[in-house]
């Protein structure tokens, strides 16, 4: 069981160092989870000697988040060692005790990180001050902070725990998330929410600049440009507002784009899910009648390879229904039903080519290089972007060119290719791969 995404604690147990008996448990929640009992009918649920001596560690790990798996489960700790001559002269002039909390070894603990370490400094504050843990003999605190630990974490995932006049525990777990992907110029954010409403004074004042401008249309390097804020902070913007789910990225959306659908296509029609309902409503102009989910379930299915989408608007009459257009391809991509096939130019040698070789143009041949696409040389700032690696939307971010104005000067679907001529070992060409 987890409560709001957070593993649920199996076991806490407080951990010292004896110096006769070694590493001991002093005390643990729930009782013989960790260590055998009088009269207890079942096994604890880890094998406490077989890790002991990482509970309570060499000199080296102390102070530092140690994670061990044993067996189904996780111990988690962050061990602490004390000197003081004076104070522990019967321990061997020091302390050494670890609080240690125990999931599933599957479970996704990153959350619980920050807590065990503030717990760890929280612990040897205290000892420090008042002796909290090496006078708990008879009292028992200790027993009840790690039982209340156990029952607010795992409850409310979070806890309030009054020690002394000056002293209180307060802990509050935090949802981790995976870092963001990397942002690109050419992507097209879009939000998930109205980031405009939750902005308030308090927000960074570039990521408010750079939020403005998020419509759905212009892709990154344009915002840059258009608040005046420098492409690599635009950048960190955009993961900033990634990781906590305001946006979304997408392509750049023009009626020359090719997309292909994806299995995940039949959720659609899924009317558990309500993906259907939730497509129609996003799609729908405003003020018009919505169309059939069985209509746009089949206006899906037919993108597919070698057809533009102003080709299938014209194939499908798409001006008849009340449907906008970039929000019915930006929800499919966003969904995960259709996916955009991009185009890959990529300079090869004829000859090469056909031996199955593939070499790049040096920096000499670049100069005097005539494409035989189209009879004539290539923009000297092209070359780094022939490779094969670099899609159109990337090309045409970063030379602010059009697509059509990059097929002309590459020669895509040229009709007539000139004759090829054998005598000649330095022939090149534009190839194009989609995918």
């Amino acid at each position: 069981m987890e409560f709001q995404g957070f593993p649920r604690i199996h076991g806490i147990f407080y951990a010292v160092f004896d110096i006769i008996k070694g590493t001991v448990v002093k005390h643990q929640v729930p009782e013989g989870s960790i260590t055998l009992q009088q009269q207890q009918e079942h096994q604890p649920l880890i094998d406490f000697e077989a890790i002991s001596e990482y509970i309570i560690p060499k000199n080296q790990l102390y102070k530092r988040l140690v994670t061990i798996s044993t067996g189904n489960y996780k111990v988690m700790g962050c061990p602490v060692v004390l000197h003081d001559h004076e104070k522990y002269r019967h321990l061997r002039n020091e302390f050494r005790f670890n609080l240690c909390f125990i999931f599933d070894d599957q479970a996704e603990t990153t959350s619980y990180e920050a807590v065990v370490r503030k717990l760890s400094r929280v612990l040897e504050g205290l000892e420090l001050e008042c002796d909290f843990l090496s006078q708990d003999v008879e009292s028992k605190t200790v027993q009840n902070v790690i039982e209340q630990l156990y029952e607010d974490l795992n409850s409310y995932c979070e806890c309030q725990i009054p020690i002394n006049t000056f002293n209180t525990i307060n802990l509050k777990l935090f949802p981790s998330y995976p870092n963001p992907p990397p942002v690109y110029d050419y992507q097209v954010p879009v939000t998930t929410l109205d980031v405009n409403k939750m902005m308030n004074s308090n927000w960074d004042i570039t990521v408010q600049k750079v939020a403005k401008h998020i419509n759905g249309i212009n892709h990154v390097k344009k915002i840059s440009e258009l608040t005046n804020v420098k492409p690599e902070w635009t950048k960190i913007c955009m993961e900033h507002l990634l990781y906590y789910g305001c946006i979304v990225m997408t392509d750049i959306f023009q009626f020359g784009n090719v997309y292909a659908i994806q299995p995940e296509l039949t959720r659609l029609l899924d009317e558990k899910s309500g993906l259907g309902r939730e497509c129609l409503e996003y799609i729908t102009l405003p003020g018009a009648t919505v169309p059939l989910l069985s209509r746009v379930f089949a206006l899906y299915s037919g993108l597919q390879y070698g057809i533009s989408v102003k080709d299938w608007m014209e194939e499908n009459q798409l001006n008849t229904l009340p449907i906008d257009i970039r929000r019915f391809i930006s929800f499919g991509v966003i969904k995960g039903f259709i996916y955009r096939v991009h185009k890959y130019p990529i300079l090869v040698n004829c000859h090469q080519q056909q031996e199955g070789r593939s070499v790049f143009p040096t920096v000499e041949q670049q100069q005097s290089l005539i494409n035989r696409n189209t009879g004539m040389g290539i923009y000297p700032e092209l070359f780094q972007y022939l490779d094969g690696q670099h899609h159109y939307d990337e090309i045409c971010t970063q030379l602010k060119c059009s697509p059509q104005e990059l097929d002309e000067h590459l020669g895509y679907q040229t009709k007539e290719l000139p004759l090829f001529d054998t005598t000649n070992k330095d022939e090149w060409c534009v190839r194009f791969i989609e995918r």
